[in-house]
């Protein structure tokens, strides 16, 4: 996975497309802000080293200006637009399969407890 920095707060993140774990932006959420995506892919491994990577992130995080190559962003626009499939976000929508399930066996097993317990009672 490449290294890519937040375009929201600066924080070093993997992949362009990947949630920030430090401020939440999800430049992938809806699949329809091309050019968040495309300043989000800018700022990766993708176009820059990692120093320079580094540098985008300090002058994000202290409210500097960060300039964008218009023509490559013009260029990445374009190419985002023609993707056959939206970006997909990797953010979970809510609980997983494997949490339901869980949290499923949890509740049978405090029915069959509280149950095992009302017939001791008596």
């Amino acid at each position: 996975m490449s290294v890519a920095v937040c375009v929201g707060c600066g924080e070093t993140k993997e992949g362009a497309f990947d949630p920030c774990d430090g401020c939440g932006l999800d430049p992938a959420r809806g699949g329809t802000d091309r050019m968040l995506q495309a300043r989000s892919l800018l700022l990766s491994e993708r176009f820059y080293s990692e120093e320079a990577l580094k540098e985008f992130g300090r002058k994000i995080r202290m409210g500097e200006p960060v300039g964008y190559d218009t023509g490559q962003m013009s260029q990445l626009v374009e190419e985002l637009k023609t993707q056959k499939l939206p970006v997909i976000s990797r953010a979970s929508p809510g609980c997983s399969i494997v949490t339901w399930s869980m949290l499923g066996m949890l509740v049978l097993l405090a029915a069959g407890l509280a149950y095992l317990y009302g017939t001791w009672k008596h």
